[in-house]
């Protein structure tokens, strides 16, 4: 008769908990980054003006009428945006922290970038179902920007979490 496998595992793995802190520092300081790359790259890659990713964020909340003004300032517009995405980012933040709590530095910015690339093909394949407008922003600028946001995420969550490691 075979014998069964009687080694015991242990009952407990221990885990090293999320620090809420560095992750959402770091969610806010790279969300705020991918908003000034993505204004500062927009109108020099695609010709367009640095409002339109605002408005297209803006246009989630307030509808597709946020996009008929898309070249100019406008501060419901943008100030929505802003929220919208300050609120993504830090959705996105803490499920990175998830994920790379226990990494070490390198291979949690590594995770971080294929994170960023996952989350692009969410947000402008995924998402376009319900927010159309977002197709039209598919292409370098916008894949460069995910991966820079969620890599710089994953480091500054590294750096901000200075506990003694278990």
């Amino acid at each position: 008769m075979a014998q069964a496998d009687t080694h015991e595992w242990p009952v407990k793995t221990q885990q090293r908990p999320i620090n809420w802190a560095a992750a959402l520092w770091a969610s806010i300081i790279s969300g705020l980054v991918f908003a000034a790359l993505e204004m500062a790259l927009v109108p020099v890659f695609d010709d367009l003006s640095p409002w339109v990713p605002l408005h297209m964020i803006g246009a989630i909340g307030l509808g597709s009428d946020a996009m008929s003004s898309a070249n100019n300032f406008d501060l419901k517009i943008v100030s929505t945006a802003v929220a919208i995405h300050m609120a993504l980012a830090i959705l996105y933040g803490f499920i990175l922290a998830l994920v790379i709590a226990r990494m070490d530095t390198g291979w949690a910015i590594v995770v971080g970038c294929i994170y960023g690339l996952v989350l692009y093909y969410i947000n402008f394949y995924g998402f376009t179902r319900s927010f159309p407008w977002f197709a039209d922003a598919r292409g370098g600028v916008s894949v460069f920007t995910h991966i820079v946001q969620s890599g710089m995420m994953a480091l500054l969550y590294k750096l901000f979490d200075r506990r003694p490691h278990s």
